[in-house]
Order: C-alpha cells, then sequence, then structure tokens
C-alpha cells in the first residue's frame, strides 16, 4: 500500500474546492487500497497571503466590494506574475517551505499534480524540482516542460493502472468532506459538479476544450448522492456546455433537494420560457450564457448554433423566468470590423434590461483550435510563435482585414462605461462570480 498525495497547486481564484483532485480522490478511495490524501496548495497560499481578504470575503458585508475586489485582483494578480517570474529566474516563491512542509507531513510515495490553469504551472514544477518525489501530473494546462519532469497520464483510469490495481472500476458520489468548506473565499461553500465528461456540441471554432474527450454523460444518481453528501446548498456545474435534454434530466433529479446552482450555456432558441421556468424551478438562479458577439456575421464565423434574434428572445425568456443573466462577450474576433463592434455595443445597450453582467474579453488565438488549423478561413496571414522559459509559446497573430488585438483592447477601453452601466452587480464580480451567485 502507498501513501498518495493529490495536489491542487497554486495559482488560481481560491473560491472552491476543486473538482480534478475531488474526483480524482473519491475514484482512487473506491477502486484501490492505497492511502489517498489531498492537498488544495491553492488555498494554502491564499489563506497565508491573503487572510485579509479572505476574512472579507466570508462576511458578506460588501459595502465597498468594487473597490476592495480592484484592490484584490491588482495584488494578486501582481502575487501571481511575481513569483511566477522568479520561479523562472530559479528563485523559491512566496511560502515555498510553509508548503513543502505541508507535503512532507503527509509523507507521500507518489505525488499527483492537477494543473487546470496555465498558471498553476511554476508553482508545480518548483515542487516536483525540490522534492524529487516519484510525481505524476495530469490537467488541461499540462505542458512539454512538465511532462519532461514527472509522468504524464490523462485520466483517473490511467492514474488507477499506472498504481498497478485491476479492481473493477466503479464510479462512487464525490466526497468534499476532505476539505475545510468554510475557508474558502466565499460567503458559502459553492461546490463544483460535472455531469458530462466534456462540450457536447463541439463546434465552436475557437475552443480546444472539447479535444481530447469523448462526451459521455455520468450516472445523475451518483450525482444527486454527492450533491446529498456535500449537505451543502450552493453548486457550480462546470461542465463546458450542456443540452436542453440533460438539463431538464439534471433539473429533474435535484429539485427535491432544495439548492440552488449556476451553469454556463449557449442561448439557443430550444431554451424557451417554459424550458427556463421549470430550470428555475429547479433551483437554476444564474446563467452564464456565451453569446459572444451582436453580429449575425461574426456569430456564423465563431459557428455559435446561436443568431441575435434567438439570443435576444432567450435573454428576455431567462429573465422573464427570474433568472440572472451573465453574457460573455468576445471582442477582436478574426475579421470582425468596427462598424460590427459597434453593432454589439448596441446590442448589449437594448437588451440592457435582460443583462446582469457583461464579461467582455478580446479575442486570443489558441493552438488546435479550427481557426489555429485553418487560418486562411479566418483571413489569418501569419501566425508567429513567441518561446517562454515555463509555458508554451505565446501565440500572436497577423490579419489579413479586421481588428487587430490592440484595436479591440482600445474600442473595448473607450467603451468601459456604456457597458458598465449595463452591469446590476459590481463589475468586479466577474472576478469572483461565485460572488454574484451566493447574492442571489
Amino acid at each position: 500500500m502507498k501513501n498518495i498525495l493529490l495536489i491542487y497547486p497554486p495559482f488560481c481564484t481560491p473560491a472552491s474546492p476543486p473538482y480534478s483532485i475531488t474526483n480524482l480522490y473519491s475514484f482512487l478511495k473506491a477502486n484501490s487500497d492505497h492511502n489517498i490524501e489531498v492537498l488544495d496548495l491553492n488555498l494554502e497560499f491564499h489563506k497565508l497571503k491573503f487572510p485579509k481578504y479572505q476574512k472579507y470575503y466570508q462576511k458578506k458585508d460588501w459595502k465597498d466590494y468594487d473597490k476592495v475586489t480592484k484592490e484584490y485582483s491588482k495584488i494578486s494578480r501582481n502575487t501571481y506574475s511575481d513569483n511566477n517570474k522568479g520561479i523562472v529566474k530559479k528563485q523559491k516563491p512566496e511560502f515555498f517551505k510553509e508548503l513543502i512542509d505541508k507535503i512532507k507531513q503527509k509523507k507521500p510515495d507518489i505525488i499527483v499534480f492537477s494543473i487546470v490553469y496555465s498558471s498553476q504551472v511554476f508553482y508545480a514544477h518548483s515542487i516536483i524540482k525540490e522534492l524529487k518525489i516519484k510525481s505524476i501530473v495530469g490537467g488541461p494546462s499540462v505542458n512539454k516542460i512538465l511532462a519532461k519532469s514527472a509522468k504524464t497520464l490523462n485520466n483517473e483510469i490511467e492514474l488507477l493502472e499506472y498504481l498497478g490495481d485491476k479492481a473493477k472500476i466503479f464510479k462512487t458520489p464525490l466526497d468534499f468532506s476532505i476539505y475545510n468548506l468554510k475557508e474558502y473565499f466565499t460567503p458559502y461553500p459553492v461546490i463544483p459538479i460535472k455531469t458530462c465528461s466534456t462540450c457536447y456540441y463541439k463546434g465552436c471554432t475557437f475552443c480546444t476544450h472539447f479535444n481530447r474527450q469523448k462526451y459521455f454523460e455520468f450516472d445523475l444518481n451518483i450525482i444527486k448522492k454527492s450533491i446529498i453528501n456535500s449537505k451543502q446548498k450552493y453548486f457550480f456545474l462546470i461542465d463546458d456546455m450542456l443540452s436542453k435534454k440533460r438539463l431538464l434530466e439534471f433539473a429533474k433529479t435535484v429539485k427535491p433537494l432544495n439548492i440552488k446552482y449556476t451553469c454556463q450555456l449557449r442561448p439557443t432558441k430550444d431554451l424557451d420560457f417554459e424550458t427556463l421556468k421549470k430550470l428555475r424551478e429547479s433551483g437554476l438562479t444564474m446563467i452564464m450564457w456565451g453569446v459572444e458577439s451582436g453580429n449575425d456575421r461574426i456569430l456564423s464565423l465563431i459557428r455559435k448554433g446561436t443568431n441575435k434574434k434567438d439570443i435576444q428572445k432567450v435573454l428576455t425568456d431567462s429573465h422573464n423566468a427570474g433568472i440572472k443573466n451573465i453574457v460573455y462577450m468576445i471582442f477582436g474576433f478574426p475579421t470582425e470590423t468596427k462598424d460590427e463592434f459597434l453593432e454589439t455595443i448596441e446590442f448589449l445597450k437594448k437588451n440592457e434590461k435582460n443583462i446582469d453582467l457583461v464579461s467582455v474579453s478580446v479575442f486570443g488565438l489558441q493552438k488546435d483550435t479550427e481557426i489555429y488549423n485553418n487560418p486562411e478561413k479566418f483571413r489569418i496571414k501569419k501566425i508567429f510563435h513567441e518561446k517562454r522559459t515555463l509555458l508554451e509559446p505565446k501565440i500572436t497573430y497577423e490579419l489579413e482585414t479586421g481588428l487587430t488585438q490592440q484595436q479591440a483592447n482600445k474600442l473595448r477601453e473607450k467603451y468601459k462605461k456604456t457597458i458598465e452601466k449595463i452591469n446590476k452587480y459590481p463589475k468586479t464580480m466577474n472576478f469572483f462570480r461565485e460572488h454574484m451567485f451566493c447574492l442571489i
């Protein structure tokens, strides 16, 4: 029997317990005889570095929320950046001894790192180099650098086989009791839940989330038991996308549990008022909509499967059903013109009544997306790769036509106040969407 330690490294927002190592823990406990433990080192780092903000966010007395969160966002962003730059220079990151000691106390034979965000690569790399304990890495942001210093595995089944277990593989409810849920930076614990392996739609031309996995749905009875066993009220469905059929099945399953939940959806016309009303009655209180644009040509290029007219109807129906709407927007999608950008701004203004928070980003090209693999279809002349020390190369591009990233950023800044007037909640809740969820 081995001591297996599952680690979630810094840095990302400490808003909820990590789904990834919770899932691994529950799976390994059910399918092996090894001693399994977890460490959310991301939370431990933030507790040490930001105790004042931890107390503030847990109290829910948020009179100066926007001011405090702007301050926290800036300080935390600089903290991540400074630490990561130091690691590249082979310096020890902040609280390294404290976190290393927490690992040593567990006396692990094998350490398993879950790398969900690229910002976690740096601290994980430092720990692996320092301890020289047999290490395994997995997750969507594992890169070639980490793969050289640790064994790379793709999922829990591969991990089980690597550990030499050949027991019957079965799933059990997730066990969130392995964390002190009151320590996260939220007034109430917000529990992450997945209902399927990846996006069912697999159509958006800018997305890579669905490339590595086949789509399959998890047993709703096990999900129900996970929710009941957690003894919590707030749940964040972290699925990349859910179909109407799957949503209604989930809603029927959880309606008797009297919970609140939020999720990410495409604003497609099949999500009519009656459907959204049923979802609201089951506990769905907030939806993060992948709207992306208010221009039909751009929506067609994105291959979103939506159009401006249908989006407007869905947002109206969602609002009328009593659901809060966050809309994700992308500015500067390849070939987008200034007039099309302005059309999107007008779309947001026109639908102001039905929008509670706007979340804006400027398009960035990612490897292995349809745009990356077929740049000529999107009028991209050249793609450039800038080498980085611990991360994959930075990708930039040159367009034949349309707004550049710099131009899109300038327009976003110019219309910043226009966009912010639409928000019914503090704009900084885009940094902590769990906080908006907890207010509803």
